[in-house]
């Protein structure tokens, strides 16, 4: 059944999906496409609140994540997604029973409200769910219909995954690391402008006054992987890796297969007395962990402050500049370009490079 004929059948107010439907065809963004699809069932439904769930099943566990929660005030719906959907829960039985179904539904009524869940994909297959509740019992005819938004959500979804996803390690891809940068870079600065900023408005916005960091990331002798155990074990080791990766760090740190054996993180919001601790903690976990068949794996790290002076050129080349030096001086290690600096363990021969790095070392002890 199709959006339109679901609307022949129950009432106008079902319009409200062919316009959800056609904002998500045009949204590019994951978290918008996660809020659009739950603002708009909300509004459908004149729900109170609704949270989006991941799904995920591992034989013969059925678990579940909070992605985000969406409230009414009664005039308008607030999505909020600073879950980070890693923190895996156990199913209750309404979302159990529509999760059993092909893009199926299920409501119950506990005792002034409405529990409704919509599993987002096929039998066995679903990746999301979402709850919504409401006063009022919906109609059959409108359920069904939100079944079929639900589809375009899905849909959204997957094209997205295939136009910024790597296809082995699901981490971003190479694309997509132009535009994210840009944003980081623009976080940067407006963390420097905070720093700068008169006491009491430092206080008030203190989340935004710690840097960002950019990390580049490489496995140790991965081509001595490939040649000794062949391609498949070496895909196996990436895959391996991008996982430790999404288990270390935040939910909001943008993690990218830049390439090969090559990965770059982006951190937002860290003080520079706990970065070189994140970007060891990934390195000791990889350090620690079995590869199949493989056995020890170790990688090199090389980090940079992100100083919205710069061009994106120069802060790739500073994060590449301390992980050559990661590199060439034994390897499984991480450095931060500006230590390696002030250490003198690293120079910049540019008169350019020169002149900046003495206008930070200027700013930090005068």
């Amino acid at each position: 059944m199709s959006l339109r004929q679901a609307s022949s059948l129950s009432s106008p107010h079902l319009l409200q999906l062919l316009d959800g439907a056609e904002r998500l065809s045009r949204t590019r963004d994951l978290r918008e496409i996660f809020r659009t699809a739950a603002e708009c069932t909300m509004r459908f439904l004149d729900g109170s609140y609704g949270l989006l769930f991941a799904v995920r099943f591992t034989p013969p566990d059925l678990t579940v994540g909070l992605l985000g929660c969406c409230v009414s005030d009664g005039t308008d719906t607030y999505w909020d997604d600073v879950c980070d959907g890693q923190s895996w829960l156990p199913v209750d039985p309404l979302l159990a029973n529509c999760l059993h179904t092909d893009f199926g539904h299920a409501l119950m009524q506990e005792d002034d409200t409405w529990r409704l869940a919509f599993s987002v994909g096929a039998l066995g297959q679903a990746r999301w769910v979402l709850e919504i509740h409401t006063p009022t019992q919906p109609c059959e005819a409108d359920c069904n219909a939100l079944c079929v938004f639900l589809r375009c959500f899905e849909n959204q979804q997957q094209q997205w995954e295939y136009a910024n996803l790597d296809t082995l390690t699901r981490l971003l891809n190479r694309k997509t690391f132009d535009d994210d940068f840009e944003r980081l870079i623009a976080a940067a600065e407006l963390a420097e402008q905070a720093r700068k900023a008169p006491q009491e408005r430092r206080e008030q916005a203190q989340n935004i006054t710690q840097p960002c960091w950019l990390g580049v990331v490489d496995i140790d002798h991965f081509k001595k992987i490939n040649d000794n155990f062949g391609h498949l074990f070496g895909d196996e080791v990436l895959l391996r890796v991008a996982d430790l990766m999404r288990q270390s760090f935040r939910n909001n740190d943008k993690l990218f297969r830049f390439g090969g054996e090559e990965f770059v993180v982006m951190l937002r919001n860290v003080s520079e007395d706990h970065v070189q601790s994140i970007f060891d903690r990934f390195r000791l976990d990889v350090e620690r962990h079995d590869f199949p068949r493989v056995g020890r794996v170790a990688c090199s790290l090389g980090f940079a402050r992100i100083d919205p002076r710069l061009s994106p050129a120069e802060l790739l080349g500073r994060a590449d500049e301390a992980l050559y030096y990661s590199k060439n001086n034994g390897r499984n290690q991480a450095n931060g370009f500006d230590e390696l600096i002030m250490s003198g363990k690293l120079r910049i021969n540019t008169p350019a490079g020169q002149a900046q790095i003495q206008s930070d070392i200027d700013e930090i002890f005068l």
